[in-house]
């Protein structure tokens, strides 16, 4: 019987292209003991599910390093300075002596009796910028030849190595090429375009950096250090050593280290980390503390309630790191894509070559290794497997620092599609608090009398009605009597004496029962009816109040073609009046946990795609069946489990930036797809020169390798641009 699985995050060096992420995917999926695996390329990383029964971590890395790439440990950090700092280190090494090459081979163009010599310089300089800067490629590359398949570091060493073959072929015999009319050298084309992937690479590392900005403004968010209180005072600790009971001092400023529960004092907290709301949020003894909110005034003492990985912070951090790993549909077609891509743009430089060779112009050897280099050069899918990776990635940070947690890459690809919302009414809609919003005093008696009656009783009870009533006094600044001989009737009301009057609160049936006659109430919500000495002197209408985003975020619905439903399980007339108030003419109640998962279905084989919005257990089944399930952070934990999003700030605005978010996202993905393969049958025909016959138009190996450096900056640029969408 095989052991738990485990799911690691494993660092790897050395990709470059989609054909490298299939490669690495189809290679280490093919381990006895290995589950799943999902390779991105945007955080050179892949999550790795296994059996630790059967493998290990240290057997994966042996596979990823015979492979030919680099291991680099497991659940590290999300992005690393190193790769950057390879790139940055290999330019300063390559690109001044590039540059000689190419003036000396392009531009200053010595006499031919200095020819011979300088060529000889400029082979040796050029070794250095090969050595320097394309030795990565070339290992990888040597690696590939090995284990019979093939990448990007496949068509740049077949690129680089026969410019600088040739060309060393024409320094070594060059009274054999010079009677041929073929003694050009092209040293410029390999050391250029080395140190123009090289920059294109550095840039790119850059771009993906920002790119997981907001992932990494997470992983920064909680403080390094605490301050906790002891008996013999205050001492600071690492926050990673706090345990669960410790007691903290926050300052003004200073940064919540943990989950926690205040214990003393009272301030303002920011916690748009976690809700988006820029409003701080008023904090007493009692209430919640999450890691890596800002205690913006006053100073609190509080004890740690969840430490390490089970915070929110961490919670979310996890959550936003799979995301990234996951894989969209269009994703996957990508990548089974550049599978087959390689060995074709391999056959086609091949073909050009012998092409050229059979009817091409003088020098014949020449130009038809000049157009085999740029075919090779030019089509290297380096921006075909960041395509969407990068954009997910910035796509489910921007999310986060919204207060949207995205549980993976399909569902922002789908749930733009979204054309029905399921609302669960408590909770969802409405706050899930009980407020009196009707208050009808009977003839001879003021509401100030009613509600000092009423509240004496009910602040005796732990009934949800009776403590809206008793808020409702509260506000109003009546505060309760004495009560004698109090009894609670379960679920029908209670009865005792206050100043010598017997009092009744409780439902109409309640009253009836012990001789009174009330006047019902046609208010929609529950009802608590209040008699003295027989007499009916009054009813309170409570009511679950309607949040305050939420007819707005109705309304943003429909604007968007979106129908709004609501499937609940509480009576009729709550449910008619949430409807009316926020525009919802579509709505069922009393409707079973089972029954809002055969109403969704029903949608959903009629052609809806359907979201499903829910807070409780009763909503769980129906979340996971959803097209897109949103669960709303102030509901259970199995709900939250279930749902593909979370909205953390409990807000239902965040249900339309999530939308437009998914929309957003998927315009961009197929932008950068598009921009990924215009490249490639725009600039493969150029550089095959299918358009010299006609045009006199080519393309020089050099402007190839610029070429295919910029199509990976700007898809990543592209990607970019969902960091400042307005949601």
């Amino acid at each position: 019987m095989s052991s738990k699985l485990i799911e690691k995050n494993v660092n790897i060096g050395g990709m470059t292209c989609a054909a490298c992420v299939r490669r690495v995917e189809k290679k280490l999926g093919k381990m006895e003991g290995i589950a799943s695996v999902s390779v991105n390329l945007a955080t050179n990383s892949a999550a790795v599910e296994y059996d630790p029964a059967v493998t290990d971590i240290d057997a994966i890395g042996e596979e990823i390093e015979r492979i030919g790439y680099v291991y680099k440990g497991s659940d590290k950090d999300f992005m690393e300075d190193e790769t950057e700092a390879y790139y940055a280190k290999s330019l300063k090494l390559t690109a001044p002596v590039a540059f000689i090459v190419f003036l000396f081979t392009m531009v200053i163009m010595p006499p031919h009796e200095y020819m011979v010599i300088t060529n000889w310089v400029m082979m040796f300089l050029t070794l250095h910028v090969m050595y320097f800067g394309g030795r990565s490629f070339y290992k990888i590359a040597w690696k590939n030849l090995k284990n019979r398949t093939s990448d990007m570091n496949t068509l740049l060493a077949l690129g680089t190595l026969s410019a600088f073959g040739y060309s060393a072929a024409v320094t070594v015999f060059h009274d054999f090429f010079y009677k041929l009319g073929a003694a050009h050298v092209y040293y410029d084309a390999s050391a250029v375009i080395i140190t123009f992937i090289l920059l294109g690479k550095l840039l790119e590392t850059r771009a993906k950096k920002k790119a997981a900005g907001a992932i990494e403004a997470l992983l920064n968010l909680a403080p390094k250090t605490a301050t906790i209180i002891e008996n013999n005072g205050e001492r600071e600790v690492a926050a990673s050593s706090l345990k669960i009971g410790d007691v903290i001092r926050v300052k003004p400023g200073g940064s919540i280290a943990v989950d926690g529960v205040v214990e003393h004092g009272q301030g303002s907290v920011d916690e748009s980390m976690l809700t988006g709301e820029s409003v701080p949020v008023s904090k007493r003894v009692g209430d919640n503390l999450y890691a890596g909110t800002i205690l913006t005034s006053g100073t609190l003492l509080y004890h740690a309630a969840s430490v390490g990985s089970d915070t929110v912070l961490a919670g979310i951090i996890k959550a936003v790191k799979g995301a990234t790993a996951s894989k969209p549909k269009v994703q996957r077609m990508a990548d089974q894509l550049s599978a087959v891509f390689v060995p074709v743009v391999i056959l086609i430089a091949g073909a050009t070559l012998g092409t050229w060779m059979i009817f091409g112009p003088e020098p014949v050897l020449t130009n038809s290794l000049v157009a085999f280099v740029s075919v090779l050069i030019v089509a290297c899918p380096c921006a075909m497997g960041l395509a969407t990776p990068t954009a997910v990635m910035v796509a489910t940070g921007r999310g986060a620092s919204e207060g949207i947690l995205v549980k993976n890459g399909e569902t922002l690809e789908k749930a733009c599609r979204v054309n029905r919302v399921i609302f669960d009414k408590t909770g969802t809609l409405t706050t899930g608090k009980l407020r009196v919003e009707d208050v009808h005093v009977a003839v001879g008696y003021t509401e100030e009398k009613l509600l000092e009656y009423a509240s004496s009783l009910e602040s005796l009870s732990e009934h949800p009605l009776a403590k809206a009533v008793v808020t409702y006094a509260k506000s109003k600044n009546i505060h309760p009597q004495l009560v004698a001989d109090f009894h609670n009737i379960d679920g029908e009301g209670v009865r005792g004496n206050v100043d010598g009057r017997e009092v009744l609160v409780g439902k109409l049936d309640f009253l009836s029962g012990n001789g009174v006659e009330a006047v019902p109430s046609d208010f929609a919500g529950s009802h608590v009816y209040v008699a003295v000495d027989g007499v009916y002197v009054g009813v309170f209408g409570v009511a679950d109040t309607v949040k305050e985003d939420a007819a707005a975020t109705v309304a943003q619905l429909k604007k968007m073609h979106i129908t709004p439903v609501i499937i609940s399980g509480d009576n009729e007339k709550s449910v008619k009046s949430v409807a009316e108030k926020l525009g919802i003419y579509e709505y069922f109640s009393g409707v079973s946990p089972k029954g809002k998962l055969d109403k969704l279905h029903q949608y959903r084989d009629n052609g809806d795609i359907v979201a499903m919005v829910g807070d409780g257990i009763n909503d769980a089944a129906a979340l996971a069946a959803s097209d897109v399930g949103f669960a709303m952070s102030g509901g259970t934990e199995v709900a939250m489990q279930s749902g593909d999003i979370t909205i953390i700030a409990d807000k239902t605005d965040r249900i339309v930036k999530a939308i437009k978010l998914s929309g957003y996202t998927l315009n961009v993905i197929r932008q950068n797809l598009f921009w990924a393969f215009i490249y490639n049958i725009v600039l493969i025909p150029l550089a095959a020169g299918v358009f010299y016959p006609a045009f006199g138009i080519r393309m020089m190996p050099m402007y190839a390798g610029v070429a295919m450096a910029f199509s990976s900056v700007s898809v990543v640029s592209n990607s970019l641009r969902l960091k400042i969408k307005k949601l």
